[in-house]
């Protein structure tokens, strides 16, 4: 059995975490096996995997199919460059898939290996296509407040997340900071009910302002995802279609966490009625191995040979294992109807979580689409003030003491377990954060 004092210390003196910080692993969790949606230590307690992995282990830990396929792969062909000139089986039939769950105007995908890779090569083809069109002028990206785009350098410039640029400056030039739709924290308007989409038309405004001779594209994610699951309102995306197509921006849907099943349909955008010119996709689509992608329409396929605007060089982007295992992932959630599960559990989970919201008064908003859920922790409801910090961190540390892993953003909490997650596996991952509100709110009392 693995020793975790001894596991603990050498994870200490040589391994460097995301987002470190050294109070983080002075007695870090060390995980084992996965079995579904449950995560097991070194010291044989039991998790429900609240929050896939990262999002990303679409159809559940351990899932021999998806082990099958990769080892089946590896002995045949583990690794081969797909530059120019080259190409391997498995990702050949992955991206015909892809091409069979996209929408019907997208032509083409280029492999990366994870969701921040993808978003850089989305902003180097936009830029790339204007350049093409004799506009080389248009190079700015407008970027939304509470966007997640990833941790390398130019998705950081594009993540409206202020604590993920400290002590990284300055960032990369050319990226617009907009408004967003937050309809619980709106600074238009009272909430979902009044809205009048002033956060879009912000949007435009910052486009006029900057001249949209010069603006390449508008990013945005279906629906915020490590900001605090922040669902927009209903006909926000279509705003943000008409004012790109006005003014002649391309739209970048980033969909590395809201693709693949996650919100109770394949896409996030299928929500909307929306078609972006350009979406990135990961996280589900190789649940739990390194893969991402961008897709891309006709127009932009056929304006920018990836031959050239690829340059970016992605050494193990199309590699046929990640595709291999991919394809397989695909494959399981069609074959288990893994969307259709998703957005059935995801609306149980919304229904308990409103109930508790009647008995907690620091439980601000409930909100959700599919098994992407976010709250929003308050002091005081009327105020829409913030929980201490101090006490939503609380919530975690308990929550993880009896065996619920969630993550957050403060003041949110995010609730996203497998797309295979049970009902009962669900109810009782409710009933554990129902505890935990429930001593919360004593102490809160007794104080």
């Amino acid at each position: 059995t693995n020793d975790y004092k001894e596991l603990a210390r050498l994870d200490f003196a040589h391994q460097l975490h995301p987002q470190y910080h050294v109070s983080d692993h002075q007695d870090p969790v060390i995980y084992e096996r996965g079995d579904g949606a449950l995560l097991y230590d070194v010291n044989g307690r039991e998790y429900i995997d609240g929050l896939s992995g990262l999002w990303n282990v679409a159809v559940g830990h351990g899932r021999v199919e998806l082990a099958e396929a990769a080892a089946e792969q590896m002995r045949e062909l583990a690794f081969s460059n797909s530059y120019v000139g080259y190409a391997n089986v498995p990702s050949i039939r992955l991206a015909e898939k892809l091409m069979s769950l996209v929408y019907s105007n997208m032509q083409a995908v280029l492999f990366c290996n994870s969701g921040s890779e993808a978003v850089d090569v989305a902003i180097k083809i936009a830029r790339y296509f204007w350049y093409l069109q004799d506009k080389p002028e248009k190079n700015k990206i407008v970027a939304r407040k509470e966007a997640y785009h990833g941790g390398t350098l130019g998705a950081t410039a594009a993540t409206g997340l202020p604590p993920f640029h400290v002590g990284f400056g300055p960032l990369a030039p050319a990226f617009v900071r907009a408004e967003t739709c937050y309809p619980y924290r709106c600074g238009h308007c009272a909430g979902a009910n009044d809205c009048t989409l002033a956060c879009a038309d912000d949007i435009e405004k910052v486009i006029v302002a900057e001249g949209p001779e010069t603006v390449a594209a508008l990013i945005a994610e279906p629906v915020h995802g490590a900001g605090g699951v922040i669902v927009p309102t209903p006909g926000y995306w279509p705003r943000l279609r008409e004012i790109c197509d006005r003014h002649d921006v391309l739209l970048i849907a980033d969909e590395v966490i809201t693709g693949f099943g996650r919100t109770g349909r394949w896409f996030g955008c299928n929500h909307t009625g929306v078609v972006p010119d350009v979406m990135t996709v990961g996280k589900g689509m190789g649940s739990g191995f390194p893969i991402s992608g961008l897709i891309s329409t006709d127009e932009i396929v056929a304006a920018t040979p990836f031959a050239r605007a690829s340059a970016s060089s992605s050494s193990y982007g199309g590699n046929p294992l990640a595709a291999a295992a991919a394809l397989a992932t695909l494959e399981t959630i069609v074959d288990e109807g893994l969307v259709e599960h998703a957005a059935r559990v995801g609306a149980r989970m919304l229904d308990r979580l409103r109930a508790m919201q009647e008995r907690y008064s620091f439980l601000g908003d409930v909100r959700g689409a599919g098994l992407l859920i976010g709250l929003d922790l308050v002091r005081d409801r009327a105020t829409k003030e913030p929980l201490e910090r101090e006490v939503t961190e609380r919530i975690f540390t308990e929550a993880l003491r009896r065996g619920l892993l969630l993550m957050g953003y403060f003041p949110r909490v995010r609730i996203n377990p497998p797309l295979t997650i049970t009902a009962e596996q669900a109810d009782t991952g409710l009933a554990i954060l129902d505890e935990v509100f429930a001593t919360v709110a004593g102490e809160a009392h007794a104080r």
